[in-house]
């Protein structure tokens, strides 16, 4: 049989391949959506018919099918994808909040737009000029609530004209989902970016083992002066890995955070970051940061830290309780010669 032709895509023996994911195909209906063009009116199969919203597309894919929905990017932020209350209630006449709920187990969400690793144009956000979080109905902009779900290439902008406190840019509450070239852009407003509950990545509940690949995980454009975290680990939750991960931080304070946990039995075995980058612009007006984690006595697990990389941040950890969770690996920097290869004999 020859490898044939997929008119919105590539495919290898009839079967759509997911490019820069190892070819994974995935066999399920495929949907389009078109922010800038799209309607709900149509029936999503092609680019030509997009749906225009999310929430259309989730409520046309089938659990356990390995659907995809592509967001489908025009390389800026008109072509942004909008999270509202309003919107929602097109599709569910009884939801009281704006947030995407992702409810459907192996349904697959993939942004079509050039792969960069921060602010790509495939794009989710709330409605430009005034809307507020108290508009929107929820401190919650997407929530995962299925496994087995594949999330690549595009990004999130959660701010809101006016926000407000416990403001989370995406939960994933089910686990066993896989993350790629994902940009988690949470407190992307002053209200946010001043409270201590604000999260842009909350991972919670007892099944975990999520897997996060070249993810960006926060913003650098607001400046964030509480003890707020840019992850949580909670509920329990099991042996996530991040790989060759970013963490941008702005600051005005020393007390924002990297990672916490908020309660004893928050995590549970291990989290893995391998690779990853942890950078406070400090050489753009940032402030220092005392320490990367703050996590709970008796967290429950730890945290596995494989030749990652922090700038701006004087810790691991902000204090003994946090350091004694925390294991820490890779070569020393010794100044100028950091970098240089030496002969192993």
């Amino acid at each position: 049989m020859p490898i044939t032709n997929f008119p919105n895509g590539v495919s290898s023996w009839g079967v759509p391949l997911v490019g820069g994911l190892g070819g994974i195909p995935l066999t399920g209906n495929w949907y389009w959506v078109n922010p800038a063009s799209g309607s709900d009116g149509n029936d999503g199969t092609s680019p030509q018919s997009a749906f225009a919203t999310l929430y259309r597309a989730h409520a046309k894919m089938t659990a356990g099918n390995n659907d995809v929905c592509v967001l489908v990017g025009n390389g800026a932020s008109s072509g942004s994808a909008r999270l509202s209350t309003a919107l929602a209630q097109t599709i569910d006449s009884t939801v009281t909040a704006g947030t995407l709920v992702w409810s459907k187990n192996a349904c697959h969400l993939i942004g079509e737009t050039a792969p960069t690793m921060v602010s790509q144009r495939a794009r989710i956000a709330p409605p430009t000029g005034t809307y507020t979080q108290a508009t929107f109905g929820s401190g919650n902009f997407v929530t995962v609530t299925a496994s087995g779900c594949l999330f690549a290439n595009f990004s999130l902008f959660n701010g809101f004209s006016t926000g407000g406190t416990n403001q989370i840019c995406w939960t994933d509450s089910a686990g066993r989902n896989f993350y790629s070239n994902v940009d988690f852009g949470g407190m992307a407003d002053a209200a946010s970016a001043a409270d201590a509950g604000s999260r842009s990545l909350l991972i919670t509940g007892t099944t975990g083992e999520n897997t996060f690949v070249g993810c960006n995980v926060g913003l650098d454009t607001v400046a964030r002066s509480a003890a707020n975290a840019s992850l949580e680990f909670a509920a329990g939750t099991p042996r996530n890995t991040f790989i060759e991960c970013n963490f941008p931080f702005q600051t005005s304070a020393s007390t924002p955070l990297g990672i916490i946990t908020s309660a004893s039995a928050s995590m549970d075995r291990w989290q893995k970051f391998d690779r990853c980058t942890f950078i406070n612009n400090i050489k753009s007006t940032s402030t220092q940061m005392s320490g990367l984690a703050t996590l709970a006595a008796s967290s429950g697990g730890l945290l596995l830290m494989k030749d990652n990389t922090m700038v701006g941040i004087t810790d691991f950890g902000t204090d003994a309780t946090s350091l004694a969770q925390m294991y820490v690996d890779g070569g020393a920097p010794s100044a100028n010669t950091t970098g240089v290869a030496v002969n192993p004999s």
